[in-house]
């Protein structure tokens, strides 16, 4: 950005309007520190976008083992999607195993309206079960 012909380069800031500015301020505490503090699910879900956009693989990293160990019914739906979006598989993989192992989950009113709203996704998931 800052090496090509870029308005960046002339420029004496970057807007990053797809962030917000809690992500911002600890993804570069991550970048110049290697420190997440007090990561919850939101802030983690945020950075894993980030750190994927941004390919900051150890961050990604981090972030997918935080979202793997707090893993639960209200979010696991939420978390395939994302997983899927940024096609990866090990994620993608440790949601799979969660939901199918907990079989009560597709009795859910979240499971339901996951089904509507990603066919694939479940049809895979479907599969995998059978």
């Amino acid at each position: 950005m800052f090496e090509n012909d870029m308005r960046e380069k002339n420029g004496e800031c970057v807007d990053i309007e797809d962030l917000d500015d809690d992500t911002i301020q600890r993804f570069l505490l991550y970048m110049y520190t290697d420190t997440l503090l007090y990561l919850q699910w939101e802030s983690a879900y945020n950075l894993y976008v980030a750190a994927d956009k941004y390919e900051i693989l150890s961050l990604k990293s981090e972030c997918s083992s935080f979202l793997k160990d707090n893993l639960a019914q209200d979010n696991c739906c939420d978390l395939l999607i994302l997983a899927d979006m940024h096609q990866d598989e090990d994620l993608k993989s440790a949601v799979q195993d969660y939901i199918l192992n907990n079989k009560h989950m597709f009795h859910t009113n979240e499971w339901k309206n996951f089904m509507k709203t990603n066919l694939q996704l479940s049809a895979e998931l479907m599969f995998l079960k059978v």
